[in-house]
């Protein structure tokens, strides 16, 4: 076959899905024609799709090179734009911004686009005063309501809660846009606006969406049951975790509070098997791990819309210990944490990383905590062993006090565990809702940008036994240590 042979060949195959064999083919054009930008073209945009990014942006070079000696300076602007955006999918944001930035060279008044992305790459970099300005400039030079929503996030992010609502409601029809609406929730929330936060909070539910991090639906669908608006009558209600470990064990106290408020109504809570077993009993609700007939229910509902049905605008300390805790256990580990304590020194547990990464800083390297061995205490990871993978590379091993936990049942050696030590230290977890529960001494440890629930100041708003410590500069997180260090050296 001849060059348009091939390229037709290879149109098609494109179209068909069939990129393997679309790819050969235009490999074929190439060979006969190393300058066809078309086939250049066209490759890239399927080697993208395949996510082989190197190979796309191999093409993507080879148009500019071929460009240049044309003088097309728009064709080299759109391209070293492309292959910002690879390099963005590939989560090199350093490089994406280099590319964008070299675009704008070719350009003195700016591409509104260019501006945008950078601004995006600087909020996945959180470095959002660099995402302000160029999320700004973008405006000016376009006025796009698509960025209102990338202001929102920025300033939500920094804490400036009241632009962050301006720039969400900026947006058209915000409130028929379920996924931003919901979005909008969050600074109302983060500004103590419960009673419109939480209503906004609802529409979370008008489209369940894989979660980008597990792989998973954001909630597990229940069909053929009706959603429960809060006040229809109703006997036997189907109440479904949603979300992470930790939202779970905190909305548990809503689970009490509707049982308390309808002592008429059953309430049957599909619980995750991992935490199912640590909630004391209560005498109309039960715990499931699974849901054999639905039919025994009137209606179904989700453990964090449970704020919204019971009017909460203002939250206060959990008072009420609603988690077990196995005697046993609490022996067990204090005979073991006594056999690694002869000297009766301070217990300092802590967790350095959470299990899913986002805006909000979950994670100090664990080689950071060497600013805390020279204290006089032992220092205990509360990770399971599994968890812990820089164990092996960290120079101070012997000074971590390390257990196999939580193998036969899901942190019942942690509750048992925390139930013997003096303080713990830990980013925004689920631990940490588990020591605030169980009145447990704890430093959380914030950084610059951290959930909406821990507002922006440091009252204890959810658990009495909890002080927050948090960065006000947007800094490393590890920067944090010295001031908790200086804390446990007060308490020795």
């Amino acid at each position: 076959m001849n060059k348009k042979e091939f390229y037709k060949t290879a149109k098609k195959y494109k179209v068909d899905n069939k990129y393997e064999l679309a790819i050969e083919n235009y490999k074929k054009v190439l060979e006969l024609d190393k300058y066809n930008i078309d086939s250049l073209k066209e490759l890239g945009e399927i080697y993208e799709k395949v996510n082989d990014i190197n190979s796309a942006i191999k093409c993507y070079e080879k148009i500019i090179e071929i460009e240049s000696k044309n003088s097309n300076k728009q064709i080299t602007i759109i391209y070293l734009n492309q292959i910002g955006c690879c390099y963005a999918n590939n989560l090199n944001y350093e490089e994406a911004i280099k590319h964008f930035r070299k675009a704008l060279e070719f350009n003195r008044v700016g591409w509104p686009i260019l501006y945008n992305n950078i601004g995006k790459m600087y909020i996945k970099l959180r470095q959002y005063k660099h995402a302000e300005i160029n999320l700004l400039l973008s405006l000016k030079l376009q006025h796009d309501s698509k960025l209102f929503k990338d202001l929102a996030l920025t300033y939500f992010c920094t804490k400036k809660y009241d632009k962050s609502i301006d720039f969400y409601m900026k947006i058209p029809n915000i409130l028929q846009n379920p996924p931003i609406a919901h979005k909008l929730s969050f600074p109302y929330l983060a500004n103590k606006n419960f009673k419109i936060g939480f209503e906004l909070y609802e529409n979370r539910l008008k489209n369940n969406p894989i979660h980008p991090k597990t792989g998973f639906e954001e909630r597990i669908d229940i069909p053929f049951l009706s959603f429960w608006n809060g006040l229809d009558k109703c006997n036997n209600l189907l109440l479904c975790y949603e979300q992470g470990i930790g939202d779970n064990f905190q909305y548990y106290r809503f689970v009490i509070q509707l049982s308390r408020l309808h002592p008429e109504m059953k309430i049957t809570y599909f619980c995750r098997d991992l935490i199912a077993h640590i909630f004391k009993d209560y005498e109309n609700i039960n715990i499931v791990t699974e849901i054999n007939d639905l039919s025994l229910y009137n209606y179904k509902c989700y453990i964090m819309s449970l704020p919204y049905f019971l009017k909460i605008d203002k939250i206060v300390p959990n008072s009420e210990n609603y988690i077990k805790i196995d005697k046993d256990k609490v022996v067990y580990w204090k005979e073991q944490l006594d056999m690694k304590n002869s000297e009766q020194k301070l217990n300092v547990g802590f967790c350095y990383k959470g299990r899913l990464h986002s805006f909000v800083e979950k994670h100090i390297p664990l080689q950071a905590f060497e600013l805390l061995v020279d204290l006089n205490i032992n220092l205990i990871c509360l990770h399971k062993l599994s968890e812990i993978e820089e164990f092996n590379s960290v120079t101070f091993q012997d000074k971590i006090i390390t257990f196999d936990i939580d193998n036969d049942m899901g942190f019942i050696d942690t509750i048992a565990i925390l139930q013997n030590i003096d303080i713990l230290l830990t980013v925004d977890t689920s631990i940490v809702h588990l020591a605030g529960i169980l009145g447990v001494k704890t430093i959380l440890m914030l950084g610059y940008s951290s959930d909406w629930r821990w507002f922006d100041d440091n009252e204890k708003i959810w658990y009495n036994s909890v002080e927050l410590l948090r960065l006000h500069d947007n800094v490393e997180f590890k920067t944090i240590l010295p001031e908790v260090k200086n804390i446990i050296k007060n308490m020795i």
